[in-house]
């Protein structure tokens, strides 16, 4: 392979829906389920994002995968944030992503990781709203209405056709008027914004926070009978009293949790360990695990993001669409002496 090609955002935006990422999603856990995937714990590199050193405010994860199956490749995502960025017209999180041929390793394409971060979280939301969220669930609780707020707007409403109204809040009162606005235009439900989390949160048949927060944002007191909560941020963003009393706790991968976000003080702390979680959702996926078993349980799930459902992605949109276009820019590229 002497030429990779180059995937721009665009050339993505154009092809990948929200429908066929909830799919290229389950399609990963699936193969998870089947022990089709070599995924290690994602690396972090810190430069300040929670050290005092380096100051930039940010950090960055490595995070290799390789899919099996019928998919049969191997890539990996170099993806960042920086918490300044928005202040400097930046998005928070960039990335990365490069494809392997599975068999010799050589480069197949690079392709802009940023969109398919941002698409594959919501779905991944998605897909654990379709096993562990009551079916006529009608109230959804968006916590950030930042770009994965709306991400994930966009997964519910495409999975959940019950859902009727989208509540929404964020630390930036104008962010959540102008998100009502935009996702009530695009998705033709009511979007109201409010006041509080607490507001938002009260008999919520659903609740997503997605956030760079590092505090509870919901508490354990807000939730009623039957309610998902579904936290995707990189810190801790619900009351410990949630992970800790849910009725089933939900992992996508707990080498991941175990590694950062939602649950990390709780599993540094020593109060929570894998034998705490009920499931991680490729085994609910493939039918090892139970996902919601009635609509009385209160089910909490910690989406942390997985690098194999970004290889996953990348690679099933590489070879559906990019493998046999010409007209894609592309360089030359040798790994080894003919």
């Amino acid at each position: 392979m002497d030429h990779v090609k180059l995937i721009s955002k665009e050339q993505i935006q154009k092809v990948l829906t929200m429908d066929e990422a909830i799919a290229f999603v389950e399609e990963t856990y699936r193969a998870h389920g089947e022990g089709k995937v070599l995924m290690p714990a994602k690396i972090t590199l810190d430069t300040g994002e929670s050290n005092d050193w380096p100051p930039y405010g940010g950090s960055y994860n490595a995070m290799p995968a390789y899919i099996g199956g019928d998919l049969d490749i191997s890539g990996v995502k170099w993806v960042w944030g920086f918490n300044d960025n928005r202040s400097k017209g930046i998005p928070y999180i960039g990335g990365i992503i490069l494809l392997n041929e599975a068999r010799t390793g050589e480069v197949l394409a690079i392709m802009d990781g940023s969109y398919i971060t941002d698409i594959r979280t919501g779905a991944s939301a998605g897909v654990a709203s379709r096993y562990l969220a009551r079916k006529d669930s009608k109230v959804l609780t968006i916590i950030g209405a930042g770009v994965q707020g709306k991400m994930n707007a966009r997964a519910m409403v495409a999975e959940m056709p019950s859902i009727e109204e989208i509540r929404v809040s964020d630390i930036r009162p104008g962010a959540a008027e102008e998100y009502a606005k935009q996702m009530h235009a695009e998705l033709g439900v009511q979007v109201t914004p409010c006041a509080t989390n607490e507001e938002a949160c009260r008999n919520a048949d659903i609740i997503i926070t997605v956030t760079i927060a590092n505090e509870p944002l919901v508490m354990r007191d807000w939730l009623k009978k039957g309610c998902t909560v579904l936290s995707l941020g990189s810190f801790q963003e619900l009351d410990e009293n949630i992970p800790l009393h849910c009725d089933k706790l939900i992992v996508d991968s707990w080498a991941q949790n175990a590694h950062r976000g939602e649950l990390l003080p709780l599993v540094h702390a020593g109060r929570l360990g894998r034998e705490d979680v009920h499931a991680e959702m490729p085994d609910i996926v493939v039918g090892k695990a139970s996902g919601r078993e009635n609509d009385e349980e209160i089910i909490c799930a910690s989406i942390i993001g997985m690098g194999s459902t970004d290889i996953g992605t990348a690679g099933s949109l590489y070879k559906q669409y990019f493998a046999n276009d010409d007209s894609l820019q592309s360089f030359a590229f040798r790994t080894y002496n003919k």
